[in-house]
């Protein structure tokens, strides 16, 4: 493996996974937000760990910066062994981006969905290289992570409504997990789908654990006030680094495709995930939100 691209690398989990692929001498491309946090990771890396290294400015809450950072990709003429989609944010109550879309929905799915699609479309991934979709068992209504969460909207919790993929006709508001979980859901299914009809990537979704990041920071005080307590009680971003880290020299290994991992085992999703009609109209919707919005 010699060129891994990560989403979100300056922080939390994609920091400490870069990290572990530098150490083995892989070059790392990564797509962030922060200039000056993406120039300081690429200056560490190479000094210390004497790869290759390079930075793609980008906001996922926005698709036309995702639009450019890929056409800055493309411009490189680099091949890609593996595509690590990890940048993600939890958010408590409905808001939208500038794209008009509910931001849970685009940051954690559509745009790594793009991102993923254009970079099929224009050849950049070699035979048996990998799709990693960072998802989270936060997706399932079952999952011990929901048992927590008896606020609202619980019930809707493991489905998607195609009919109202934006939750315009109905006024979804309040303190809810229902939006990041549908997110991680959407992640599950389009890896489920695509795995099917391309058979020359391995496209995969994983767990990574229960951890203490930063993704509810962006929560106004209340997240400001639970990031650390979920940094004391959970592990590590470096241990669910480690586990993301030994699932893509698995998936390698033995050529793994359209599995969920719980952390490092391969598991079975929430049963709405395995719908192959859900699949389909979840990847037809989302490539008509791209078109709609004019980004192909």
């Amino acid at each position: 493996m010699k060129n891994v691209l990560v989403t979100g690398a300056t922080s939390g989990i994609g920091l400490e996974l870069v990290k572990l692929l530098a150490e083995k001498k892989i070059n790392i491309l990564f797509f962030a937000r922060n200039k000056k946090k993406s120039a300081d990771l690429k200056l560490l890396l190479e000094k210390k760990y004497d790869i290759k290294v390079d930075y793609f400015l980008s906001d996922f809450s926005d698709l036309n910066s995702i639009k450019i950072a890929i056409q800055n990709l493309l411009k490189k003429n680099i091949t890609i062994d593996c595509l690590v989609n990890n940048a993600g944010k939890v958010y408590f109550s409905y808001g939208k981006t500038k794209d008009n879309l509910e931001r849970s929905f685009q940051i954690n799915y559509l745009s790594h969905f793009y991102l993923a699609e254009k970079l099929i479309q224009e050849k950049v991934f070699l035979e048996n290289s990998q799709v990693l979709n960072v998802s989270s068992v936060a997706h399932s209504p079952n999952s011990s992570i929901n048992s927590l969460d008896n606020i609202k909207h619980k019930k809707l919790v493991g489905q998607i409504n195609f009919e109202d993929i934006n939750y315009e006709k109905e006024k979804l508001r309040g303190f809810t997990g229902l939006f990041y979980s549908r997110s991680k859901m959407s992640q599950i299914m389009w890896t489920y789908h695509r795995s099917k009809s391309l058979k020359s990537i391995k496209i995969n979704s994983i767990h990574p654990g229960l951890l203490g990041s930063n993704v509810i920071f962006d929560n106004g005080l209340l997240g400001k006030i639970l990031t650390p307590l979920f940094k004391l009680f959970f592990r590590s971003s470096k241990e669910g680094a480690k586990n993301i880290m030994f699932v893509i020299e698995k998936i390698s290994q033995e050529k793994i495709t359209g599995k969920y991992f719980d952390e490092r085992v391969i598991s079975q999703s929430h049963e709405f995930s395995y719908v192959t009609e859900n699949q389909k109209k979840l990847f037809d919707i989302s490539k008509k939100l791209l078109s709609e919005r004019e980004i192909d």
